[in-house]
């Protein structure tokens, strides 16, 4: 493995980290009164936006823009929603059960790529799906008993499986109409809409709205905004790009696992076989998903070689046989 390798392997696994604790903060700042829900995703929204902007002012990243742009308007609506939902969800609900449940952006996936562009969904798809709600069932239950492992769900666990599945269409959304866009533009472009829908929405409407001027609070703050925001997606952007894609699908599921080993270091939460179980459940259908979609790409890339190679030989030999017939 060579240097450039290990150093993306090595971000991205600072990545997942970094994600798997960013929703045990953020509940301890709701759960302490320091900032409300959707607040704290404006503020992280706009510091994030702060941080691009100079990313790509630096890259001059704007001179790619055009019309065909605007369809960051309902992409950074759908990841608006995504985040916003998550977030007053986490408010009611633990960081295990959270950060799981995103996953449910599985289920949404393969459904939306089909209303898209009539892709049909692979077997493996549908399995991640199932093993995903089946997952979300077994995680939101509290206890053996058939009757109390199917729990009724709290208000937060409601609302972070659909942020889960607005995440998802934003991944089917984004697959299907961000081809031969700048990346961080679009990311950009995206955080922006989401960012003034949160303040939209925050200040006129979030109930017990709070916000601490506390130094330390303001330092988490950019902690979340700029690093678990901003240099993270652009750190995953750079490393993806030397990593194979099964590595990183195996990997990215991995922050769920750190936020509920987290929370459950610091208390936030008790130690749960469900807990463990729907969580082993949901991870094992994303690695699914993730692995056959990264299989499927090469074996695509393959042929597509394999078919400009059979054209290069194709021409070789007619240049070949033309020579031959001038002589």
């Amino acid at each position: 493995m060579n240097r450039k390798k290990i150093l993306s392997l090595l971000a991205l696994i600072i990545v997942v980290i970094l994600w798997g604790i960013a929703p045990v903060v953020s509940k301890y700042l709701f759960d302490n009164n320091y900032y409300s829900p959707a607040l704290l995703v404006a503020i992280r929204g706009l510091l994030s936006c702060i941080a691009m902007l100079i990313f790509i002012l630096a890259t001059k990243g704007f001179k790619e823009v055009n019309k065909s742009y605007l369809i960051c308007i309902p992409a950074g609506i759908i990841l608006g929603l995504a985040y916003l939902l998550q977030f007053i969800g986490l408010d009611t609900t633990t960081p295990a059960k959270n950060t799981f449940l995103e996953s449910l952006s599985c289920v949404a996936v393969p459904l939306c790529m089909f209303l898209f562009v009539r892709e049909k969904p692979t077997i493996a798809s549908i399995l991640a799906a199932t093993f995903c709600i089946a997952g979300s069932f077994i995680l939101c239950g509290n206890g053996w008993d058939f009757s109390s492992m199917f729990t009724k769900p709290t208000v937060g666990d409601i609302l972070s499986s659909i942020g889960g599945i607005f995440f998802g269409i934003d991944i089917a959304f984004t697959k299907v109409f961000a081809k031969g866009k700048n990346a961080w533009v679009y990311v950009f472009f995206q955080l922006l809409i989401l960012t003034i829908m949160s303040f939209a929405y925050a200040l006129p409407f979030e109930k017990g709205l709070a916000f601490s001027w506390d130094w330390r609070h303001l330092l988490i703050l950019v902690f979340l905004g700029v690093i678990c925001t901003a240099l993270c997606w652009v750190m995953r952007t750079i490393s993806i790009k030397n990593v194979s894609a099964v590595t990183c699908a195996v990997l990215m599921p991995m922050a769920a696992v750190v936020a509920t080993l987290t929370s459950i270091i610091f208390k936030m939460e008790q130690f749960s076989w469900n807990v463990v179980i729907g969580g082993l459940v949901i991870t094992l259908a994303i690695v699914i998903s993730g692995v056959w979609d990264a299989l499927q790409e090469k074996k695509q890339k393959n042929k597509e070689l394999e078919k400009t190679d059979n054209i290069v030989e194709e021409k070789k030999e007619e240049s070949l046989d033309e020579s031959h017939q001038s002589e």
